[in-house]
């Protein structure tokens, strides 16, 4: 039951989320001085932001990075507004300056919000305290985050692996069946194959995960990752054997329906979506996989294929699932690869900033679009006779990302979520609750939410009202 607990992903992400923010609030109650620690902990709001906690061989320098731009942009943002430079247009230069990062990687291109957000978050603080000030916090808030989450990665070793090929196993166990529904439940192709696709890259985006923390951990040299890296080897070959199809999917289907091999097909694909489900929590919850075989759905498949030799669906399906049942049952991949070349695309600066001054880039693109629409945020705060509009300019950014349907859920998420942490604010103002009181509260709050953040965006907001 406590492993269960302990090692929940949801759990763990959340105990790790709820004390990098809290421990500097605890530590500024404890010297007298709350306010720092109140700035302090919005550092990693950034941090988060930029993907600085992602597991990465190249952690630290991404810190640095990280902690420059911040500290950079904050510094910037207070010379020009000293120099009464209006403030769309300092948006507008720090976004389209920064926009460059999204040619050099997509992890790299995480920076340019949180920069944003290191900005906005000083409009805040400018006037208040002196210049060198909001760099130091940034810079050592940075440097906190940083260190906090590395020993966090050291305190729990291979944890976030095994989560991360958890969350693997049981996407290729959804894929799976996703994928073989639309050959033997007779939906319709042009609608069931983005959804398909979405779920593909699903799979891909995860395998790229474990990439990066099997470099940070150098998995290839460590004895104790082994099984895990044998894990993600046979993740690969699954991956590969359950992404193949055949073309023309209306054309299968009939096939499909000419050698009645339906039920067969879909009980091989159940079969192997629940063993996939099952190796998923073995992994997560550090037990040893128990043994399996799929020789009766083979066999029956091997009967269909063998029956009907002219027809390509029988022995495809057969090939495939008869080399998905070989990973399953030996728990070993099918060939070896070398699994730390750095694959990742990387573009270094010169070149990425040549490709940056193209009209057709779409880092360019994004980076108007979103310097766009800080300068509109800007304008409306000027227009409500706002000297300082952070609070628009963070919650248009907050809810700004590619792709219009994720935005839409992220303004719904986030309304509900600023109207829940406005009516808890307001009552704690106004029944005059002690200050340990509502900074348990808030505890309590952002425990609790960082547990459902993960697929419900917005309502951590509640939290930091």
């Amino acid at each position: 039951m406590w492993r269960r607990l302990i090692y929940h992903p949801e759990i763990n992400y959340a105990l790790r989320q709820t004390l990098v923010l809290c421990l500097p609030v605890a530590v500024g109650l404890l010297i007298g001085q709350l306010h720092l620690g109140l700035l302090f902990s919005l550092v990693p709001a950034c941090c988060n932001i930029a993907g600085l906690d992602t597991p990465h061989k190249r952690f630290f320098k991404r810190l640095i990075i990280g902690a420059s731009l911040f500290a950079g942009c904050s510094l910037v943002t207070q010379l020009l507004l000293a120099e009464s430079i209006p403030l769309p247009l300092i948006l507008t230069g720090l976004t389209l300056v920064l926009g460059v990062t999204a040619e050099i990687s997509p992890l790299h291109a995480r920076l340019l919000p949180a920069s944003l957000i290191a900005a906005i978050f000083t409009l805040s603080l400018a006037g208040y305290m002196p210049v060198w000030e909001p760099l130091l916090i940034y810079a050592l808030g940075t440097l906190w985050y940083g260190v906090f989450n590395w020993f966090w990665f050291w305190l729990w070793r291979e944890q976030p692996l095994r989560e991360s090929l958890s969350l693997l196993y049981r996407e290729l166990a959804d894929y799976c069946e996703a994928k073989y529904s639309l050959l033997t439940q007779h939906i319709d192709p042009e609608k069931a194959l983005p959804p398909l696709l979405i779920r593909q890259q699903k799979a891909v985006d995860l395998i790229t995960q474990c990439y990066q923390q099997m470099h940070m951990l150098s998995a290839h040299n460590n004895n104790d990752y082994k099984r895990l890296l044998r894990a993600f080897q046979e993740a690969m070959d699954l991956q590969e054997h359950i992404s193949v199809s055949l073309h023309q999917p209306e054309e299968v289907q009939k096939l499909v329906e000419r050698s009645h091999a339906e039920e067969v097909i879909r009980w091989n694909a159940q079969t192997v979506a629940a063993r996939l489900r099952v190796l998923a929590d073995d992994i997560l919850y550090h037990r040893l996989p128990t043994r399996f075989s799929m020789e009766k759905q083979i066999g029956a498949l091997e009967k269909i294929a063998n029956q009907h030799p002219e027809n390509p669906v029988g022995q495809f399906c057969y090939w495939h699932f008869s080399r998905i049942a070989r990973v399953l049952r030996t728990q070993r991949p099918l060939y070896a690869r070398d699994l730390m070349a750095d694959k990742q695309r990387r573009l270094p600066l010169l070149p990425a900033l040549k490709n940056y001054m193209s009209l057709k880039s779409p880092a360019l693109r994004n980076a108007g679009r979103i310097s766009v629409m800080m300068s509109i945020a800007s304008l409306m705060g000027s227009a409500l006779h706002l000297p300082k509009p952070y609070w628009i300019l963070m919650t248009v950014l907050f809810v700004t990302q590619n792709g219009y349907g994720a935005t839409r859920v992220r303004i719904l998420h986030r309304s509900v979520g600023t109207l829940v942490g406005l009516v808890i604010a307001g009552v704690t103002l106004h029944l005059h609750i002690p200050e340990s009181i509502t900074l348990a509260v808030m505890l309590v709050l952002t425990l609790a939410s960082y547990l459902i953040i993960r697929k419900n965006y917005g309502w951590r907001r509640s939290a930091l009202r």
